[in-house]
């Protein structure tokens, strides 16, 4: 007698959690549908956003390769340019010092010192007596 109605209550409590994983159930069936459409989908435009993403690493890699192509140019002129200013200031450096031994040179200096004085000489003779400075 304890056995059939051990045997009872156990029927009726797997009854019981059958009919409470039934929804469950029907929830999971649902997700897993939804996931196969959306699995679907994205199986169709993958092949698309790849080759749109191949695209793009290809412009990427054709604008670097110009950009990198343009520096180069442009290090190359700046070092020539560079190479060109040096030469012109070390020849200036080399040719200055014997150019100021001129005579024309000695001769303008010596213009401007009496020009100078000149200058001097005409502002004390002009200035009024009473004022200084």
């Amino acid at each position: 007698m304890y056995l059939e109605i051990s045997l009872i209550i156990f029927g009726i409590v797997i009854i019981s959690l059958i009919i409470f994983c039934i929804p469950i159930l029907i929830q999971l069936w649902r997700t897993i549908k939804d996931a196969a459409v959306t699995l679907e989908t994205l199986n169709q435009s993958l092949p698309a956003i790849l080759k749109n993403l191949e695209e793009i690493t290809a412009n990427i890699n054709n604008s670097t390769a110009a950009v990198n192509r343009e520096v180069q140019n442009i290090t190359g002129a700046i070092d020539r340019f560079q190479f060109v200013v040096k030469n012109v200031v070390n020849s200036i450096e080399n040719i200055a010092p014997k150019t100021m031994n001129l005579p024309v040179f000695q001769t303008a200096r010596n213009v401007f010192a009496v020009a100078k004085g000149v200058r001097a000489f005409l502002y004390v003779f002009f200035s009024k007596p009473g004022a200084k400075g």
